[in-house]
């Protein structure tokens, strides 16, 4: 078990946004600004060169991949992103990339070199099983040369330097390959950090009533990954926020067990609402207080904080991912401030003794989570979700005098219960 995990702080890029140039020289030069926000895993979208036979938008899908062994020229080339390894590690942070296995272009090398690595439909023509994404045809993993040569491309960027690899639609992909990429990898980079995008209920809901195949959370786990999506839950409180109704809520509370005891004791998952595929906490809000409460209670959970680039800025939107969208660099400085005690938290040593967290609901529309560390020490913490000043009452909640890590502040818990609107993370004093 990589345990340094526990309290890590990863930091996703999407390269041609994030700049107004969108190159990897660019990007170096935000090193330090990155290092700043104390980010340990720099975690790129895509860096391969984008299919251009059914392109999505002017530029193209990060996610639709011409070539894996090579490099996207717009972003620079692979001199830039060896460039780019040295100068994040000489910062003392790790380098992760966005690996897409599950399908490639439809101009792709594969489709040219190797049709028989591909998906077939039943009339027998290349194709993906999703069915909406038009710029793609999967791959075919009975093929064992396909495997092969997908674990080679793995190798080939762990020896440039890569620490890690998040894997797009994860749980599409065969055990047969993870488990041969899991050879390799504990045989020659042990320290490599797997990352899986394991997908949501609902599609997983999907794919199985076509009768494909799919891998679930714990088989990821068993077979190759340190950390997986917590999507398993996460969607239920999008469906909360989305429609605003209370239910969702339970589901979440429900999910997010189930997730939990289903997650191998060496197992991680991720924390955050925002990524390249989600609403931005202001879509969902448009209220700075349950922003807050957000982001609090995702860096509260046990597992790597995760961000994706803006959330630290108050990103209002999320960005085009088929055009240029350059991030907001605009600063709200109580926001940003704001976000760096959430990331002193999550760095806290403390974290690294973190054994559960445990969620809790009750009827004001509070998140309330107890986390519990080794030596019997726990913590409170406290997340309104309507933006309102709220007497919090919980059966769950345990009475005493509590330091808010947050503001400083002395806090008591009274009859099982406190006022709160903004977020709140109690350690007993």
């Amino acid at each position: 078990m990589k345990n340094y995990l526990k309290n890590s702080v990863i930091y996703q890029v999407y390269v041609r946004n994030f700049t107004q140039e969108g190159t990897f020289n660019a990007l170096k030069e935000k090193l330090e600004y990155i290092k700043s926000l104390n980010v340990d895993i720099l975690y790129l979208l895509p860096i391969n060169p984008i299919g251009e036979e059914g392109r999505k938008g002017d530029l193209g899908s990060p996610y639709s991949i011409k070539d894996y062994t090579k490099i996207n020229p717009e972003l620079g080339t692979i001199e830039d992103f060896k460039s780019l390894i040295k100068a994040t590690h000489d910062l003392n942070m790790k380098l992760m990339i966005d690996i897409v296995f599950n399908h490639t272009s439809r101009d792709s090398y594969i489709v040219k070199n190797h049709p028989e690595w591909m998906y077939h439909n039943k009339e027998g023509k290349m194709a993906n099983k999703a069915g909406d994404w038009s710029d793609v045809y999967d791959l075919d993993y009975s093929n064992s040369e396909l495997i092969d040569y997908l674990v080679d491309v793995i190798e080939y960027y762990c020896s440039l330097g890569v620490d890690g690899f998040r894997f797009d639609v994860a749980s599409l992909i065969t055990k047969e390959f993870y488990i041969k990429l899991k050879k390799m990898i504990d045989s020659k980079y042990p320290e490599t950090i797997l990352l899986a995008e394991a997908i949501h209920p609902y599609f997983t809901e999907y794919i199985r009533s076509q009768k494909f195949n799919d891998l679930s959370d714990g088989e990821l786990f068993v077979y190759a990954f340190d950390l997986l999506y917590e999507y398993s839950s996460i969607s239920f409180m999008s469906d909360y926020l989305t429609k605003k109704e209370v239910r969702y809520l339970d589901m979440y509370k429900v999910a997010s067990l189930l997730e939990s005891t289903l997650t191998p004791s060496y197992g991680l998952r991720i924390r955050g609402l925002e990524n390249h595929d989600q609403k931005r906490l202001y879509e969902y809000t448009h209220d700075f207080t349950i922003m807050k409460n957000l982001a609090a209670y995702q860096a509260f959970m046990k597992g790597p904080m995760f961000i994706y680039n803006g959330l630290e800025t108050k990103a209002d939107h999320l960005e085009n991912l088929f055009t240029k969208d350059t991030m907001s660099i605009e600063i709200d400085k109580d926001w940003f401030e704001f976000i760096n005690k959430l990331i002193s938290f999550k760095k806290d040593p403390i974290n690294l003794k973190l054994n559960t967290s445990t969620i809790s609901l009750n009827k004001e529309e509070a998140l309330i989570i107890k986390n519990t560390y080794e030596n019997n020490i726990f913590a409170f913490g406290i997340f309104p979700l309507t933006g309102n000043n709220e007497t919090i009452i919980s059966v769950d909640l345990i009475d005493g005098t509590y330091f808010d890590y947050l503001s400083g502040k002395k806090y008591v818990i009274k009859d099982k219960s406190i006022n709160a609107i903004n977020p709140l993370i109690l350690f007993s004093k």
